[in-house]
C-alpha cells in the first residue's frame, strides 16, 4: 500500500511531508500491531503535524516549514481552515478528525495514569482515524483513474485484522499456515513465561513428545525461547522477540 501511495504525496507535497508522513503512519501501524498501545498513540502526533502542513498547503498554499513550530492546534485554528476555501474535507473534515486524534493523543491515557487504562481503544480510534484521514488525502488528490484510485482508498481502508485471536475460554493464531514453531513465538510473545501443555493445546499440536523433540528443542537451541522441563514453562528471549516482531509484522501485511 505505501509503494502505491508515496508517489502520489510526492508529486503534490514534496519530499519532506511525504517522508514524514509516510513514516509517522507506519510507526503508528506497526506499533499498533504489536499492541505497543502508548507508542502507537504517540506517534500519531507527528502524523498530525505533517497532515496539518498538508492542509495549509492546500487552503494557504503553502506551508509551515518543519523547522519552525506550527501555531497551537486549538478551536481558533479550526476556525482559519474551515473559513478557507477548498474542499470541505480540508475545510472541516479532516481538521476534526485530526483536532479529536490530538485530543485523545495529549490529555487520555498516554499523559496520565487511571485505574481502568483507555490505551488500547484508545489506540483503536487513533489508528482507524489516522488511515481515514490517510485515504481521504490519496482520494482527493491522486490524479489516478478512479477505478485504480479505489483501490488504494480501499487498501487503505482495510481493516486489521489480529494475528493472534482470544476468545473467553480459548486463543487461537488465525492464519492456518503458521507453522509450529512459528505459533510458540507468537503465543511467547504475547504472554511469557507460558505452559508448554497450554501452547501445544492451543496450537492444536496431537503427539506431545514431537511437540516437545520437534517444535520447543529447536527454538531453545537457537536461543529463541527457554524451556524448563522441570516446572513445564517456557520464556522467549530477547532475540526470540525480535523474531516474534518481524513474523507478526510479516503476518500482518
Amino acid at each position: 500500500m505505501v509503494s502505491k501511495v508515496h508517489p502520489i504525496l510526492l508529486a503534490r507535497y514534496g519530499n519532506e511531508i511525504t517522508e514524514r508522513l509516510v513514516e509517522s503512519y507506519q510507526e503508528i501501524e506497526e506499533n499498533f500491531v504489536m499492541q505497543k498501545w502508548k507508542s502507537s498513540e504517540l506517534d500519531a502526533g507527528h502524523f498530525v503535524e505533517s497532515v496539518r502542513r498538508i492542509l495549509e498547503f492546500e487552503l494557504f498554499g503553502s506551508f509551515t516549514p518543519y523547522g519552525s513550530k506550527l501555531t497551537n492546534f486549538n478551536d481558533a485554528v479550526l476556525k482559519q481552515y474551515e473559513n478557507a476555501s477548498g474542499d470541505e474535507s480540508f475545510r472541516m473534515l479532516i481538521p476534526r478528525t485530526l483536532k479529536s486524534i490530538f485530543n485523545i493523543r495529549n490529555k487520555r491515557g498516554v499523559g496520565h495514569v487511571g485505574k481502568i487504562s483507555p490505551n488500547k481503544m484508545d489506540a483503536t480510534l487513533i489508528f482507524y482515524s489516522v488511515k481515514w484521514v490517510l485515504a481521504e488525502i490519496i482520494r482527493l488528490t491522486s490524479g489516478l483513474a478512479i477505478s485504480e484510485t479505489q483501490r488504494i482508498v480501499d487498501a487503505i481502508a482495510e481493516r486489521n485484522i489480529d494475528v493472534l485471536w482470544k476468545g473467553e475460554n480459548s486463543q487461537r493464531i488465525l492464519n492456518s499456515k503458521v507453522s509450529a514453531k512459528n505459533q510458540v513465538l507468537i503465543l511467547l510473545f504475547d504472554e511469557s513465561p507460558r505452559k508448554l501443555e497450554d501452547m501445544r493445546l492451543v496450537i492444536e499440536y496431537q503427539n506431545k513428545p514431537n511437540f516437545l523433540k520437534l517444535v520447543l528443542e529447536p527454538l531453545h537451541k537457537a536461543r529463541l525461547i527457554e524451556v524448563n522441563k522441570g516446572d513445564g514453562k517456557c520464556w522467549i528471549s530477547p532475540s526470540g522477540k525480535a523474531e516474534a516482531e518481524r513474523l507478526i509484522l510479516k503476518l500482518n501485511k
